[in-house]
This record gives C-alpha cells, sequence and structure tokens, in this order.
C-alpha cells in the first residue's frame, strides 16, 4: 500500500467527483436555460472555469424537443381556436342573423308628450308641422329603440297620428326579428325594456326626459296585435279577427278620400265578457268615440256602424275568459247620402210616407245633418211625426243632446231612446214647417225610422183622447190606463162600464147583450157582438192549479186528430191568436179544431222567435150559448208595467220533460223589466217579447202551453191579452223567466187581419 499513491487517487477521486457533481448541475442548468454554456462565463480561455464532458449525443435526442415540434403544436392549438371562434360566429351570428328569415313584428303604440301643445294643424298628414313633429319623434324612437336591449332588432317606425292631451303620439313599429328569436321578443318584454330606459331619465313624477322629449311614463302603451285594412268598393269584405290569446287588438280602416265607412259586428256567441270600442279617427280619443259594445251585445246580436269619413280604429279588450271567435266583422266603404227632403203631404188621416236617417238601419253617422221641408194642404192641419222606440224632450240651450239633437220651430229637441210608441205632434201658424235633426257628438245609436201623418187642429183625436205625453190617441174610460199620467180614465162616468144612450146610466159589461135589457130603452142590447175580457163570474205551467170550468172563457186548445199541440185565445168570435212555431213545421194540413184559414205573422223568424203570433180563422163563430167569451186585445199604446200580477193557463207539462196535463191548468205570474229578461237571455229578446215568472223558479208554462194566453186585469175587471206563450229556458227554472210575445207591438197587424 502506497500512501502517497492512495492519497493521490483519493484526492482525484475526489475531483473526479466534484467535477461529476458541476457537470451534472451545468446539465440542469442548460436544460432550464436553453444556454450551451455558461452564460456568466467571459471567454473561452478562463482557466477557472472547468472544463465540461461531452454530453452523450443519444441521450441529448432522448431529453429535448426540437422547435418544428413546438411550432406544430402551437399551431394546431390556434387553429382549434380560430375553428370554434367561426363556428361560434357562424351558428350565433351570421347563421341568425344573415341566413335565417327575418319575422316583422308591428307593434302600435302611443305616448303622452308634456311639453308640446296639440295644435289643429296635426290633425292633418298633409300639414308641414305634421311632417315635421313625426319625423322628430321617429328619429326619438328610433334612438330609444337602439339603446335598448332590442336594438338589434329595430327596423322602423312611423307616425300615424297625433292626438290631445298635450300631445299624443300614436305610431308604428315595425321589429325584424329572427325566426329563431320569435318567441322570446314579445310585447312584454318590447314594454319592459322601453319603460326601463326610459326610467333611467325619469323623476318622481313618472315623467321621463329623453332627447328634448317630455314623456309621460304611465301613458306608454304598446299592442302586437294590429290589423289595417284599406277598403274601396261597397261590396262587404270580411276581417281577420283578433288573436285571442292577445288581451286586446287593434283595427285601423280606411276608405278613399269623400267616402265613409260601415262596420258590421255579429256577435257568435250568446255571453261573453269581452267589449268592442269604436271610434269615428285614426286616434283612439274619447272625444272621436261612436259606440262601444259590452258583453256581446245582447240587445243587439247584430250592429252596424258608419264613420263620419275615411278612418275608422275598432279597438277589442278581451274579458274575464278567453273566448274563441266571440265576434265576426265585416266593413265596406260608402259614398256620402243625402238628407234634405221637399215632402208635400195630401189630406188623408193614413200614414203618408217614412223618414229614414242615412244608411237605415245602421247606425245613424256621427255627422248626420238632416233637414225635412214640410207642406201640408192648409193651416188646419198640422204635423205628426210617429217614432218606435225613441221620443223628443225639450232642452235647454246648454244641454248637450247625445242622441240627436232635433229643431223644430224655434224649438230645441234632444232625442233619447225608449220602449214604448211616441208621437211629436207640430201645431202649424202656416202650411210649411222645417224639422231638422243632426248629431251633436260623434257618439250614435240605431238608426232612426219616423212616420209622418197629418191630423186636424182642432180635433187631434177624433172619439179619443190625446194623451199630451206621449202625443198619442188612446181610448178613454175603457178601464186600461193608457196614458203614464193615467188622464185617459179621468172624469169618467162610467168606468171601464157600458154608459146607457138614455140616462148615462153605467151598466157592467157583463151585462151587456146577454138578452136582458138594462138601460130603460134596452140600448145595451142594441147591435150585439161578444164584449171582451169579461167572466161570467168573480196555462205552459208549472206551479199552478185546476181551473174552473168557464173561469178562463177565451182559452182554447188547437188540436190535431184529437191530440192537443198549442193553446190559443179567443179575441172575437171567430178569430183565436196563437203562437206561429205551432204552425211553421206542421202546417194546415188539417182542421181538427175547425180552422178555416191561419195566418202567420209575415217577420216570424223559426230561429229566433220573433213576431211569434199566429192568427186562425175558425170556421163559423163561435156559439153565443156557450161560456166562451174573447179577451180583450191593448191598444199599442197600452203601458205594461213591470211587477203587475198576470195568469197563464194551458194544458202543458206540470214539470219540465213531463207529460201534458188532462185539465186546464193555471198559474199567477209577474211581468218582468225588460233589464232583468235581457239578463236572463242576452240579445235573444227583442221588442216583440215580454217575460214573465219569478227569479227563483218554480211558477212557469211549459211544453204544450204554447200560443196559450198570458192574460192582466185591469182594476176595473175586464182582462186583455198582455202576450202570448213562446219560448223559455226549460220550464220554472231559477233566473229563467217565460218569454211571451208582446201582444201591444201586434195588435195593429191583428186587426188589419181580422178586418180584412
Amino acid at each position: 500500500m502506497n500512501p502517497g499513491k492512495n492519497h493521490r487517487t483519493g484526492t482525484e477521486s475526489l475531483k473526479r467527483a466534484e467535477d461529476e457533481r458541476e457537470v451534472t448541475v451545468q446539465f440542469v442548468m442548460e436544460l432550464g436555460n436553453g444556454f450551451r454554456s455558461d452564460p456568466n462565463r467571459e471567454s473561452d480561455t478562463d482557466t477557472d472555469t472547468i472544463p465540461r464532458a461531452d454530453p452523450d449525443p443519444t441521450h441529448k435526442r432522448r431529453r429535448s424537443f426540437p422547435r418544428w415540434l413546438i411550432g406544430l403544436i402551437c399551431t394546431i392549438i390556434l387553429l382549434i381556436l380560430a375553428g370554434s371562434s367561426s363556428l361560434l360566429w357562424y351558428f350565433l351570428e351570421y347563421r341568425v342573423w344573415v341566413l335565417e328569415p327575418r319575422l316583422v313584428q308591428q307593434y302600435t303604440a302611443s305616448v303622452s308628450i308634456l311639453n308640446q301643445n296639440f295644435s289643429v294643424s296635426l290633425s292633418s298628414h298633409e300639414s308641414s308641422e305634421f311632417r315635421a313633429s313625426a319625423a322628430s319623434v321617429q328619429n326619438m324612437v328610433e334612438k330609444l329603440l337602439k339603446s335598448t336591449d332590442l336594438s338589434r332588432y329595430f327596423n322602423s317606425s312611423a307616425v300615424f297620428a297625433f292626438g290631445n292631451g298635450s300631445v299624443v303620439a300614436h305610431f308604428w313599429l315595425r321589429l325584424s326579428v329572427p325566426g329563431s328569436h320569435a318567441e322570446s321578443v314579445s310585447v312584454r318584454r318590447l314594454n319592459e325594456s322601453v319603460f326601463r330606459e326610459l326610467q333611467r331619465f325619469s323623476d318622481a313624477r313618472q315623467i321621463s326626459r329623453f332627447e328634448g322629449f317630455h314623456l309621460l311614463l304611465p301613458s306608454l302603451s304598446f299592442t302586437d296585435c294590429y290589423r289595417y285594412t284599406s277598403l274601396v268598393s261597397t261590396e262587404p269584405v270580411v276581417l281577420e279577427g283578433p288573436n285571442t290569446q292577445r288581451s286586446s287588438c287593434l283595427w285601423h280602416l280606411r276608405a278613399p278620400a269623400g267616402s265613409r265607412l260601415e262596420l258590421r259586428v255579429e256577435w257568435l256567441l250568446t255571453e261573453c265578457r269581452d267589449r268592442l270600442i269604436i271610434y269615428d279617427s285614426v286616434t283612439p280619443t274619447d272625444s272621436r268615440l261612436i259606440t262601444s259594445l259590452y258583453g256581446c251585445s245582447r240587445y243587439e246580436q247584430t250592429v252596424q256602424l258608419l264613420s263620419s269619413a275615411d278612418w275608422m280604429t275598432v279597438i277589442w279588450k278581451q274579458g274575464l275568459y278567453n273566448y274563441k271567435d266571440p265576434f265576426s266583422l265585416s266593413a265596406r266603404a260608402w259614398p256620402d247620402q243625402d238628407c234634405s227632403y221637399s215632402i208635400v203631404l195630401e189630406q188623408t188621416d193614413d200614414i203618408q210616407g217614412i223618414l229614414r236617417t242615412p244608411f237605415y238601419p245602421s247606425y245613424y253617422p256621427p255627422d248626420t245633418n238632416c233637414t225635412w221641408i214640410f207642406t201640408v194642404p192648409s193651416v188646419e192641419f198640422g204635423l205628426t211625426l210617429s217614432f218606435e222606440g225613441y221620443e223628443l224632450n225639450r232642452a235647454s240651450y246648454s244641454q248637450t243632446c247625445t242622441q240627436g239633437r232635433w229643431s223644430i220651430q224655434n224649438r230645441r229637441l234632444c232625442g233619447v231612446r225608449g220602449l214604448q210608441p211616441y208621437a211629436e205632434r207640430i201645431y202649424l201658424l202656416s202650411s210649411t214647417v222645417t224639422v231638422s235633426m243632426m248629431s251633436e257628438v260623434s257618439l250614435t245609436g240605431p238608426g232612426l225610422r219616423v212616420h209622418y201623418s197629418i191630423f186636424n187642429q182642432s180635433d187631434p183625436c177624433p172619439g179619443q183622447v190625446l194623451c199630451n205625453i206621449n202625443g198619442l190617441c188612446v181610448p178613454a174610460c175603457d178601464g186600461i190606463a193608457d196614458c203614464p199620467n193615467g188622464l185617459d180614465e179621468r172624469n169618467c162616468v162610467c168606468i171601464a162600464q157600458f154608459q146607457c144612450l138614455e140616462d148615462s146610466q153605467c151598466v157592467d159589461y157583463y151585462k151587456v147583450c146577454d138578452q136582458h135589457p138594462d138601460c130603460i130603452e134596452g140600448s145595451d142590447e142594441e147591435n150585439c157582438t161578444h164584449d171582451c175580457g169579461l167572466r161570467p163570474f168573480s196555462s205552459r205551467v208549472v206551479g199552478g192549479a185546476d181551473a174552473v170550468e168557464g173561469e178562463w172563457p177565451w182559452q182554447a186548445s188547437l188540436q190535431i186528430s184529437g191530440r192537443h199541440i198549442c193553446g190559443g185565445a179567443l179575441v172575437s168570435a171567430q178569430w183565436v191568436v196563437s203562437a206561429a212555431h205551432c204552425f211553421y213545421d206542421d202546417g194546415q194540413t188539417e182542421e181538427a179544431v175547425r180552422v178555416s184559414h191561419i195566418h202567420l205573422h209575415h217577420y216570424y223568424d223559426d230561429e229566433t222567435h220573433d213576431y211569434d203570433v199566429a192568427l186562425l180563422r175558425l170556421a163559423r163563430p163561435v156559439w153565443s150559448g156557450t161560456l166562451a167569451h174573447p179577451v180583450c186585445l191593448p191598444p199599442q199604446t197600452h203601458q205594461l208595467e213591470a211587477d203587475v200580477l198576470c195568469w197563464v193557463t194551458g194544458w202543458g207539462a206540470l214539470r219540465e220533460g213531463g207529460a201534458v196535463s188532462d185539465v186546464l191548468q193555471k198559474v199567477d205570474v209577474r211581468l218582468v223589466s225588460e233589464d232583468a229578461c235581457v239578463r236572463s237571455y242576452g240579445y235573444m229578446i227583442t221588442p216583440r217579447m215580454i217575460c214573465a215568472g219569478y227569479r227563483s223558479g218554480g211558477k212557469d208554462s211549459c211544453q204544450g202551453d204554447s200560443g196559450g194566453p198570458l192574460v192582466c186585469q185591469e182594476p176595473s175587471g175586464r182582462w186583455f191579452l198582455a202576450g202570448v206563450v213562446s219560448w223559455g229556458r226549460g220550464c220554472g227554472r231559477p233566473d229563467y223567466y217565460g218569454v211571451y210575445t208582446r201582444i201591444t207591438k201586434l195588435t195593429g197587424w191583428i186587426k188589419r187581419i181580422i178586418s180584412s
């Protein structure tokens, strides 16, 4: 063992180990920094630097990455990112906003502008003020929409009208929406987006100051159910109905300049809560309201309305429930109609002609202005204007007539709709008189038809009494109060009694023509015919009682082959009144009740039962020795007051769906107001109908009673025929009254048939 050598060898081993350690550390640094030599080395000849052994080439290839590979990876990553971005751009941007078909959504909107004042020039589309204001508002609307989250959908806007209320701007707004976005863009979102944007500029009073306009936020509204129709022909055009998934809809109708529009509304449901509002302008302004129809128009199933010019606006507002097709609309354009005539009357007591408002039976137009000049034969005669469901009342010059203003002999009169006949008596000092009628407001009403005739000014109602309240001639002292104030029954010597010609003695009518003279000279037995409405002693029917023989002497049973089909009422010795629907289907092939002729009213409608009356002529008069006795026919002027107790008789079923009765039944019912009747049946009730019964039900007519009499008794004891059993919903049901033909509306037709 050589210690020197060993020492050297150990020293060399140590040095070699240190060199290897330095090389190892240097290799790590080269890999970490990417340098092939120490960056701090000043030169390759530095003697202090420890020489480094070259690494194994194969080892170097195994541990390092070439530049081209790193570049390739980076390129692939960039391509993936670029491709993903392109796909996102294509699907979210290009395909949606360029390739997809666009749906144009049109809205109508309105908003009040408080810092501007309305002027007449803003009503004309041709005025420079309108064009300038419209352009300014349209520019404001565009900036407003483009500042919301709906900016990309904005297409255009157009102001179509200005209205009162400072200034109310009415405009169309068009959004161009990609098909895939259609469901997300709604009127609700539009309202919320615009309202939210305007709130940024609003104050505590809800006034938003935007682009120089002071906009009242609560007045801002949008609707997406909009219809526009231009009409050029007098042929009716059916309009597109509302979108019943929306709560409202607006129609704009336009006719050629110089024409006017007629709108026809037909309700298709018997009951609803919807409302239709019709305006005589392009803007829905209260001052231009024509009419408002509510609840499927209980009073009228079909309504026809006229505008005064070439624009009409219709607004539908849905009720509590969603109904499919609650109504149908059609419209057409009309040229103007003249409403000024000169009329020469003849010396006759008959009706000489009829006046009609323009476009009758449509509602009269908002600009109606009619003038009629009448010439009577001489100053002995006056002029009578007879109305149906309309009357004239004296009005002050400060009073606004909302249902037509009339001017007669410097008198200002207001028309008022009603249910009873009315006649205006015009007493003349000369042979010529001018009558004019005009609309003072845009609100209109049903078209008017007026009969005109003349009367002798010295004796207006020969043999009768002039009722000064309604201008009608009515019979006096017959026990029936035909005048609302009872004037025809005042100062009567014999009230509902026969007055003997010899000494004015009063004799009960049932004693007249009884073959026993009661007057001194027997005048009560002269020219005898069966008098009416009296019984020799003091019904479809549910809840009634058996009648006593002879108790209802006018009751008739109409039979075929011995089978009872309908009831009837004897009104004279050879005539019976019944219901038209009893004979509409069966015809008159048999005469089991000894009927020679059956006259159905020429206006009878088998679907609505309007004018449901028939007149039967018997093959021979009833024998005077029987208990049969006619009931009285009331005059057309007779007032039927609600809550009057009346009776209905017949052999009908005793309960709904039951068999007919073998014994004549009677039941008391009370007359019902027209409003209560309409609440039960809606528009199906016409002026030729009257309701009777009780709201709680229980007492009513039923199957088999059709055509039978509804009779009421006057205080004098006389009975008159108030109605004929016609139709109803079930028998005795609560809230559904019996419906009867109103005889007072048909008395004239009955008397004409009998006399002819």
